[in-house]
């Protein structure tokens, strides 16, 4: 039983130690993921932890048709060590579905990279 116990214990500690020096995790997406919007400001921002890199970060923005609605503007700003900011800003957009996909790739090489969902309402 004490030999289960000190094995659950090392594995909880390891899992604890990965989160707390992770680099890469998206922490806050505006709009956040699932939202329904009123007063859109024609400003994605999405927040990692760590730092993430300057190779390649993509920051896109879709209409529920498949059309490109940002403006192309990316702009990635390397915080110093807690967070990266990876930004972009969108056309006057009228109610309805939009899709946010982004990538970027960690100092490590680690490439983190994913999807969010959210809807204007007027």
């Amino acid at each position: 039983m004490k030999k289960i116990r000190l094995v659950f214990i090392s594995l909880l500690l390891q899992l604890l130690c990965q989160n707390v020096f992770a680099e890469g995790i998206l922490m806050e997406v505006k709009p956040k993921d699932n939202s329904v919007v009123s007063g859109f400001d024609n400003k994605v921002t999405l927040a990692f932890s760590g730092n993430v890199s300057e190779r390649s970060p993509t920051l896109v923005v879709i209409d529920s048709t498949g059309k490109r609605v940002d403006n192309k503007d990316l702009t990635l700003t390397i915080g110093d060590k807690d967070r990266s900011i990876l930004s972009a800003t969108t056309q006057i957009l009228a109610a309805g579905r939009y899709v946010i996909r982004y990538r970027v790739v960690t100092k490590d090489g680690l490439v983190v990279s994913g999807i969010c969902r959210f809807e204007i309402k007027v």
